[in-house]
Order: structure tokens, then C-alpha cells, then sequence
């Protein structure tokens, strides 16, 4: 959780489960029934999405196969989703009459009573996701209009884990630092740090993300900076910057322009070994070489952000904000 990548330009709000035998990155799997999902507590099903094809424009042209999010009501302040599991018990999927059938992600919205350990469905040998959430805690965002709402409410996992399963999956956690589950909010009002909309974003924009940005640290590594644009040369990308310095905290709008150089971020393992992003390990971040571009940042004011992304140029390149600067708010 708190990881910035592609169309999720703000720290994710779900964990990420990687089952043994996993072996890519990809949801086809020839094994969708491999392993029984469980209802987590007792509860209600109270919303299931069915995902024909990625809500990201550029997954579509990828191989893909149906899956499901299926959204738990446990109390009238706790919920869980799971997210990306390949089918549905069949006690279960009786219960369920989508909305919208015909559509790329139809909807239903039953209320069908499940026990703690229930079979709901199955998955197979590859990442899927969850979530817990309480909404008698809410996190702090500056500008909690411009948030998911389930974010709003999203705790860590390990805080409500029971045992002995949360000694099993903290034995198997990538993140060593507390808190383990990962951090979603960083915004520290008037400073460059935490989560950004763009002024003058289309509010019906289904690819909503392309309006986000965030500044934050690392999900694996918090001492590594992290850029994260919804759109940088076209597309949403989420990088490290070059020196790591200054950080996002200390930047204020007395600071004026300034400029991180970008680079991908590389995980290595403790034997220096480049990470898989699947099996389990030790890591540590590093920026690669490569250079990708730079960006420009400066506070106009506490809360409005200026920011012009300049793809392939060195800070050198860079000696002020152009007709493309971006206004941000939060």
C-alpha cells in the first residue's frame, strides 16, 4: 500500500497480494480456480464489479481475462474489498443480477449475508488486492473533496489482522518499516508534499488520474523521494529524483523554483540483485542511471502549485515555467 505507479499517481489505497506460484505480472492465468477465497469476518456482500477489460486506456491492448471486486459490509463503520479474483462461488454468484450487464463493468449491488472463512470465490497464481476500511478513522488529506472516498477512510492492514494470520503475512511483508502496511497521506499543508489536482480538471474525466499529482516517499524504501504525474510525454509515470534533495517538506512558496531530475526507481534485493516485483525479498531503492527527464515545481501560494514536466532534459535545460505550466490545488 502507498505504492505510485502508472494510474495510481497517488499512493495506492489497497495492499497487494502475491500468491505462491505466481510467475508475471499478468491476471491470465490457466488456474483461475487454484485458490479458495474466503469472506475475511462476517458480514454482507454489498457491492460486486465485474472487470471486462482494465480501466486504464493503455492496459486494453493487453492480454486480459474477466475478474471481479467484491465489496464487504461488516459493521455500519467496516468494510473490506477484494479485488481481481477470478470467479465467484456459485452459492454466491446466484445472489448476484448486474446492472448494466452489457457494459465493460456492470455492477450489482446485493446484500447476501456471509460467515467469516466463507468460500466467495476463487483466484489464481497471480496479484490481487485488498482493502480495509474504517470509516470511524479518517485520514487527514488537506482537500478530502478531491480524494476516493474509501480512501478517505483506508487503514493499515496489519492493525486489524488477527493471529495467527498477521504473523504469517508480516513474515512475508516486503515493507520493514512501520508501518507495515504502508502510508497513503503525506500532505503537509504549505509545502510542496502530499497529493495535488489539476485546476481546471473535467470532473466526468473517467481517467481521472491524469489531473493527480503527487510528491511523496517511496512505499519500499521511505527515505527515496518519489514524483508521481499523471501525465508525463502522454502517460501517467511515477519516478525517483536524482540527489533525493531537497525534500517535498521543506519547500515552501518562499523557496521559488525548484527542479527534480528524474529517474526510474530500481529495487534491489539484499544479494544486489535487481527485484522481480514477485517473489519475496529484503529491498532497498536506488535511482538508475538513465536519466529521464526533469520537473519544475513552485508554490504560488500554501495550497495552488505550479508544475511543468520537461521529458528527456536535464536541469540545465530547464531556466523557467513556458506557456505548458500546470496549476494544481489542493
Amino acid at each position: 500500500m502507498g505504492r505510485v505507479q502508472n494510474s495510481h499517481v497517488t499512493p495506492t489505497d489497497h495492499q497487494y497480494i502475491i500468491p505462491k506460484e505466481t510467475k508475471s505480472k499478468s491476471l491470465v492465468t490457466d488456474d483461475p480456480y487454484r485458490y479458495e477465497v474466503r469472506a475475511p469476518a462476517d458480514g454482507y456482500i454489498i457491492n460486486i464489479e465485474l472487470f471486462k477489460e482494465p480501466v486504464e486506456i493503455n492496459y486494453q491492448d493487453q492480454p486480459y481475462i474477466n475478474n471481479y471486486l467484491v465489496f464487504f459490509e461488516h459493521s455500519c463503520t467496516f468494510y473490506t474489498r477484494l479485488i481481481h479474483i477470478d470467479t465467484l462461488a456459485p452459492d454466491i454468484e446466484a445472489k448476484v443480477e448486474f446492472r448494466n450487464a452489457e457494459s465493460q463493468h456492470p455492477n450489482a449491488f446485493p446484500r447476501i449475508p456471509v460467515k467469516k472463512g466463507q468460500a466467495i470465490g476463487t483466484v489464481g497464481p497471480h496479484s490481487f488486492d485488498f482493502q480495509i476500511m474504517d470509516t470511524s478513522i479518517k485520514n487527514k488529506f488537506i482537500a478530502p473533496e478531491h480524494t476516493q472516498t474509501w480512501t478517505l477512510y483506508t487503514v493499515d492492514t496489519f492493525d486489524y489482522l488477527a493471529e495467527p494470520l498477521r504473523s504469517a503475512l508480516l513474515a512475508k511483508n516486503i515493507k520493514m518499516t512501520e508501518p507495515y502496511g504502508g502510508k497513503i497521506m503525506y500532505d503537509k499543508d504549505g509545502t510542496l508534499l502530499g497529493n495535488w489536482r489539476r485546476i481546471g480538471r473535467d470532473a466526468s474525466n473517467s481517467q481521472y488520474w491524469q489531473d493527480d499529482l503527487s510528491i511523496v516517499y517511496d512505499h519500499i524504501d521511505p527515505s527515496q523521494i518519489q514524483v508521481s504525474i499523471g501525465n508525463f510525454g502522454g502517460s501517467p509515470q511515477a519516478f525517483s529524483v536524482r540527489g533525493n534533495a531537497p525534500a517535498p517538506e521543506s519547500v515552501n512558496k518562499e523557496k521559488g523554483m525548484v527542479v527534480y531530475g528524474l529517474a526510474e526507481t530500481k529495487y534491489y534485493t539484499e544479494s544486489g540483485e535487481l527485484w522481480d516485483e514477485i517473489r519475496f525479498a529484503k529491498l532497498s531503492a536506488k535511482n538508475s542511471d538513465y536519466l529521464v527527464g526533469t520537473v519544475a515545481f513552485q508554490l504560488e501560494s500554501d495550497r495552488v502549485l505550479k508544475m511543468e514536466a520537461f521529458p528527456g532534459k536535464t536541469a540545465d535545460d530547464v531556466r523557467g515555467f513556458t506557456e505548458k505550466v500546470v496549476r494544481y490545488e489542493r
